[in-house]
């Protein structure tokens, strides 16, 4: 039997299907073997080169350190100064003064009782590192036997330079004279009022004579961390300014203030000496002397004196006023001027035309006007004295005119006055002179009964002869308010 042969795409089949399998593992070990000799000689190559880098900086330095000679060692450092630190500033005490005497009074509280610590505390509460020395400042004036007035003495002086200054008032033990200390104080939205600057009379001025400067002590010595003593620290400069000073001459406003007080008190004698009678009549400051005491005038107490102009040389200070009779406030101006700074105030201006208006529209009420001061038609100021129609009577108002200068005339015997009769132009003629010499004579006889000697007043009578104000309104009809103003006396004070 005859086995039949395989076919031949059998062999080939299975016997040809190892060669792709071989090929493709061969040429994965052959890659394989590729990558790991040339990656390895890279990683090589780069650690040679770094260990060569690193070999190379290493190498001259070591040398050099080799051959060179070893310096010598370093000379230790002293150790560092160490300041001491600077003392703690004390804080500043917590005060609310709603109204600037309220710190006043509070101070003279704090004074009387001896309770220096506050009144220190008190007058440098602005500036609390100062509080100690104006404690000491205090105790000084106490051990010169300079005592407190009464707290409802304090008086308000004014405004200057947007300041409010009020006053202290001082008694010196033995002495009946009263001093001031006068505060400047300044508005705090945080602490309300507070003293800004104090100035002493120079009747004082020992108190703080012997105080040091503020911020003059010496600072702290340094000290150094081994605690061995150092170089002292240089003195620490400041630029605080004292709160205490002494005067240098009377200000302005304190010498306006000064003045008002005398005509307040109706002391023309002492009012006068501040005046300049060459530039002041002085029937201006007479008549001023009446008004404040018919009107009974005060200061105004929140605002009474306000400086408007401070030069070193010239001012102008506003007085305010107020009538509580009368139920108005007023003022009127001083001007003040001086040669130079060394030389004091002279009071060489008075602006009465305000305080004078005031004062006569409240007087014309009652039908009798008074206007103690008047611009007589010939030129000059004279002191006026009005009448009723038709009457030579004085009137109750005119005898307090005449009681103040009476006073004025008894104090110089030396010193001669003038009356002047006058009349509306109502009436004949030879009638009108002789009722104007009747009200001149009766101005004479009361200032006689009052003490003034007859010798010293002269008297005439001239009519209808010199009108203040028109007898007529400009349409020819009668205008019984100019007549009432010419029926009068006028006074001239001849010094």
């Amino acid at each position: 039997m005859q086995i039949p042969s395989r076919p031949i795409y059998s062999r080939s089949l299975y016997g040809g299907s190892l060669v792709p399998v071989i090929i493709v593992v061969a040429a994965l070990a052959l890659s394989t073997a590729i990558f790991f000799f040339f990656t390895k000689q890279k990683i090589q190559a780069r650690k040679d080169a770094a260990a060569g880098t690193s070999a190379a900086t290493a190498s001259p330095a070591k040398s050099a350190q080799d051959t060179m000679p070893a310096a010598p060692p370093a000379p230790k450092a002293p150790p560092p100064v160490v300041k001491a630190p600077p003392p703690p500033k004390p804080a500043p005490a917590k005060f609310a003064f709603a109204r600037p005497l309220d710190l006043g009074r509070q101070l003279v509280r704090s004074l009387t009782t001896g309770d220096f610590a506050t009144a220190g505390k008190l007058a440098a509460a602005s500036d609390a590192e100062q509080s100690e020395s104006a404690a000491k400042i205090f105790e000084k004036l106490a051990s010169m036997g300079y005592k407190p007035a009464a707290e409802d003495q304090v008086e308000l002086l004014g405004l200057v330079e947007n300041r409010t200054r009020i006053a202290l008032p001082f008694v010196l033990q033995g002495s009946q004279e009263t001093v001031r200390i006068q505060l400047d104080l300044e508005r705090d939205e945080h602490m309300g009022w507070k003293v800004a600057k104090a100035t002493l009379p120079k009747a004082m001025s020992s108190a703080i004579a012997s105080m040091p400067a503020p911020g003059a002590a010496p600072a702290p010595a340094a000290v150094s961390t081994t605690g061995a003593p150092s170089a002292p620290a240089p003195v620490a400069t400041t630029s605080m300014k004292p709160l205490f000073t002494v005067e240098d001459g009377t200000d302005a406003l304190a010498y306006a203030s000064d003045f008002v007080r005398h005509l307040l008190k109706h002391d023309f004698t002492a009012a006068r000496a501040y005046v300049d009678d060459k530039k002041v009549p002085v029937e201006r400051l007479v008549g001023l002397c009446i008004v404040f005491e018919e009107g009974q005038y005060a200061l105004n107490p929140a605002k009474p004196l306000i400086v408007t102009i401070a030069n070193p040389e010239v001012s102008w200070v506003i007085a305010q006023v107020q009538s509580e009779s009368l139920q108005q406030n007023t003022e009127f101006g001083v001007e003040l001027k001086r040669a130079d700074t060394a030389q004091p105030w002279q009071i060489v201006g008075l602006n009465l035309s305000d305080i004078l208006g005031s004062f006569a529209k409240s007087a014309s009420k009652l039908g009798v006007p008074y206007t103690p001061i008047v611009k007589n038609p010939k030129g000059g100021e004279s002191l006026a004295l009005y009448f009723e129609y038709d009457r030579a009577e004085l009137h109750p108002r005119a005898l307090k005119q005449l009681e103040v200068i009476a006073a004025l005339m008894k104090a110089d015997p030396s010193k001669k006055l003038r009356i002047a009769g006058h009349t509306d132009e109502k009436g004949e003629d030879d009638y009108n002179i002789r009722l104007s010499r009747g009200r001149a004579e009766a101005v004479k006889q009361q200032l006689a009964a009052l003490g003034v000697p007859a010798a010293q007043v002269e008297t005439t009578g001239l009519g209808k002869a010199q009108p203040l104000s028109p007898n007529k309104k400009s349409d020819g009809s009668d205008d019984p308010e100019g007549r009432s103003h010419n029926r009068r006396a006028e006074i001239y004070l001849d010094f």
